[in-house]
């Protein structure tokens, strides 16, 4: 593999900006509202809700116009029922851009982690099912020493989701719930010498992976004590230049989402998209959560066939991530009969 050294210049950015908040926060209307900066002339704005329509509170009714002063704007409305799982979230994010959306909220981005379906629901039944004999009998001292291998998928479909995020050419905002945290401290009392537990308020979280926020190109959390302005007490991701767009105690507005938007297409045009990366992505996936019933079907389809040959004639680094891919595949069966052979 080759590398290129060039000298570094600006680039423009799809946004992946984060609002948190507990419910009364103000996330939604905040997300809206620079939503409704950030479209900019000709631009559309999607909602993916996953809160039983609840973004519909903020559409106008039958016959009215959009007035965002007034807490109504226009636009297209995905109701995202469970299953919560990551891949999910990129065929909504997919389906809202074909529809023509140029700017989507996510609402909310939490279930993704904590929803029905999402990552710990998808760990949580991989664990149940590891400590299910054959016969079907559950054996719950088991679950323990499941846990952590029961992540093992949730978290590779959480980082595969994160990888194709932050490829995104549209603008996306994400509101998320958070909840207040505590923690258990034991120190000792300055005046008896004993030990005693104390309770630590660590204030609101975000209720995401760790590291969610902090990959995003900015966010923030809210506290229903301050709707709709962003808390430096809390979590949040804001650099130099996104501190100044985003002051403590200032209200969001519909003018800080045309200053976010300049913010992220200041710099030089992005390269095109690559599409024999993307879909020798896709293939090296399949082939990594395919059976050694579905390997086969895989690797003998002619489309198949045609893209690594093709692969290999013009883009000897894709056609390597692909044939590495296969060998671990075979490799993780090696335990089958000649019968079940694929060809790599």
């Amino acid at each position: 593999m080759t590398f290129t050294i060039r000298p570094a210049v600006r680039g423009k950015i799809g946004l992946l900006f984060g609002i948190a908040g507990a419910s009364g926060s103000g996330k939604t209307f905040s997300a809206l509202t620079l939503a409704e900066g950030i479209k900019g002339d000709g631009g559309k704005i999607a909602v993916i809700d996953t809160e039983a329509g609840r973004a519909l509170h903020y559409a106008p009714k039958p016959g009215d116009k959009a007035d965002p002063s007034k807490g109504t704007f226009d636009f297209l409305h995905l109701d995202f029922p469970a299953p919560f799982t990551p891949q999910r979230y990129i065929e909504a994010i997919q389906a809202a851009e074909q529809a023509g959306a140029t700017v989507i909220v996510i609402d909310s981005m939490s279930h993704e982690w904590d929803g029905e379906g999402g990552c710990s629901d998808m760990a949580e039944q991989a664990a149940i099912a590891a400590a299910t004999d054959r016969n079907g009998t559950f054996h719950a001292w088991k679950v323990e020493s499941m846990t952590a291998p029961s992540w093992k998928k949730p978290k590779q479909a959480h980082k595969r989701m994160m990888a194709r995020l932050i490829q995104t050419r549209t603008h996306l905002i994400f509101c998320l719930r958070a909840q207040e945290k505590i923690k258990f401290e034991k120190v000792v009392d300055e005046k008896t010498g004993k030990a005693k537990t104390e309770i630590r308020h660590l204030g609101f979280m975000p209720i995401c992976e760790k590291s969610f926020m902090f990959e995003l190109s900015g966010s923030m959390t809210m506290h229903p004590e301050t709707p709709g302005e962003p808390r430096y007490d809390l979590p949040r991701k804001l650099n130099h230049e996104l501190q100044a767009i985003f002051s403590a105690g200032e209200r969001i507005t519909f003018d800080k989402g045309i200053r976010l938007r300049h913010w992220a297409e200041t710099g030089e045009d992005r390269p095109p998209v690559d599409h024999d990366a993307e879909n020798a992505r896709d293939l090296v996936e399949a082939i990594q959560d395919a059976d050694q019933e579905k390997l086969q079907r895989i690797t003998s389809n002619p489309k198949t066939i045609q893209f690594r040959k093709y692969l290999s004639e013009n883009r000897t680094d894709l056609a390597e991530r692909v044939d590495l891919a296969v060998q671990a595949a075979l490799d993780g069966f090696s335990s089958e009969d000649d019968d079940g052979e694929i060809a790599a």
